[in-house]
């Protein structure tokens, strides 16, 4: 046996080992693999579902924040109106009312007057 033989033995023995873990590597990736596409399976068919839960649930919010919407909308216009009607009915109310006490003071300035045989009632 010559050097080149044992050279050639040698390398070839080294390609073999090297082969052979690359190999058992190669296999165990397939392996982690296999778990990996296991795994986004398993989460696609629970995460599906509830994301389509998600997407109904933000969908009925919606609705309920459109109506809410009409109901503030509703309620500001109340509001306007009730305020607009408060000033209406102060302005109706205390112009008579101003009148009223303007007539019984001077009612009572009349009476007094009588009572006191028309001489200027003591203030």
């Amino acid at each position: 046996m010559t050097v080149w033989d044992l050279v050639a033995v040698v390398v070839t023995v080294c390609v073999i080992v090297t082969m052979t873990v690359l190999l058992l590597i190669l296999i165990q990736l397939i392996s982690v693999l296999k778990q990996l596409r296991s795994a986004a399976d398993r989460l696609s068919e629970q995460a599906l579902p509830v994301v389509d839960d998600l997407r109904e649930t933000v969908d009925h919010a919606d609705i309920e924040l459109q109506r809410l919407q009409g109901v503030v909308t509703a309620a500001e216009e109340a509001s306007k109106h009730i305020g607009s009607f408060g000033r209406r009915l102060l302005r109706a109310v205390s112009v008579p009312f101003i009148k009223l006490r303007a007539i019984s003071a001077g009612a009572k300035s009349g009476f007094g007057r009588i009572k006191n045989g028309g001489r200027n009632s003591p203030r």
